[in-house]
């Protein structure tokens, strides 16, 4: 009799941990944004669009990403709304560049879209609005 009772309890534990468990979607919301956000800082805005933008907005990206002489000086996250339930979220952020040869920094607020998706069997984040065009 107990060893039913501990296969039903295994089994339960099995089932719920399938769950989408709203503690890991945050903090794969918090990987992938830091990833995304530290990839345009250090100009690899490339290699971003490639693993964290939609298919949507790959293309728009990588035609961003191929703008020459952009420097990201500092980036600040002003805000972020994050639904774990929905699997949606919402970055409110201000990025200070430069265009070489000029010095003269520039602000630009951008507000990212990201919502937690299937792809290839496997669920994560992926960026739904093309980075901001540096002008």
């Amino acid at each position: 009799m107990w060893i039913r009772r501990v296969l039903v309890l295994v089994f339960v534990a099995v089932a719920l941990a399938g769950c989408r468990n709203p503690y890991l979607i945050s903090e794969r919301f918090t990987e992938s944004s830091r990833e995304y956000n530290r990839s345009i800082r250090w100009r690899e805005l490339e290699q971003a669009c490639l693993a964290f933008a939609d298919r949507g907005v790959k293309d728009e990206c990588l035609a961003r990403a191929a703008a020459k002489g952009v420097s990201v000086a500092d980036y600040r996250v002003v805000s972020t709304e994050l639904d774990p339930e929905k699997g949606t979220a919402t970055v409110h952020m201000e990025i200070d560049y430069y265009v070489l040869p000029s010095t003269r920094l520039k602000s630009v607020r951008d507000v990212q879209q990201w919502r937690y998706e299937e792809k290839d069997g496997d669920l994560r984040w992926r960026i739904v609005t093309p980075p901001p065009e540096f002008k």
